[in-house]
């Protein structure tokens, strides 16, 4: 079996834990605005941290996520360095707006009926913190790569702008990556 084969059977293998942890993920609302994203990024580092992930955790100072119109901002940093080689960075948003009118499920639930998957974020982007997650950990498992640097940046502004999110990062210098 070829490390492609490995790859899609290991992510098979892991297919209803990534389904949990997507649920998980969306159970804890990030409506932007009002933008108080700080506990889901206390979440994320916690089940990360039970698959044996460390994240960084980077709050933004509070003046400057008020001056944002946001009301919390904790980016979060998964950085696995292999060995010499460049930095690949994946950026996800966990912010999303509002839910709005119509749902028929709930917002927050996560819940799966006929094999979809119902809530905030599900499409666009807290699947992909789910998806980069669950592809560091395949990748570990199989190919275990030994050159380069893989970085996850989870971040809560993508509806503001980008400013306190990725933008604050580069600014302050904790990532620096050769491709994103």
């Amino acid at each position: 079996m070829n490390n492609y084969e490995q790859l899609d059977a290991w992510v098979d293998n892991h297919f209803d834990e990534q389904v949990k942890f997507l649920q998980e993920l969306v159970r804890v609302p990030t409506d932007t605005p009002p933008g108080n994203n700080t506990p889901h990024a206390e979440r994320t580092a916690d089940l990360l941290q039970d698959m044996g992930i460390t994240a960084e955790k980077h709050a933004v100072p509070d003046s400057e996520v008020k001056e944002a119109g946001l009301q919390s901002i904790t980016n979060l940093l998964v950085r696995r360095q292999y060995g010499p080689g460049k930095t690949v960075l994946l950026n996800a948003h966990g912010d999303v707006v509002p839910p709005g009118e119509g749902w028929t499920k709930n917002p927050y639930g996560g819940e799966i009926e006929n094999g979809n998957i119902y809530g905030r974020a599900t499409a666009v982007s807290k699947c992909d913190f789910s998806t980069y997650t669950f592809a560091l950990r395949a990748l570990e498992a199989v190919v275990k790569p030994t050159a380069g640097t893989l970085e996850l940046l989870f971040t809560y502004d993508e509806e503001f702008g980008g400013e306190v999110g990725p933008g604050w990062m580069l600014k302050h210098n904790l990532i620096k990556p050769d491709l994103m």
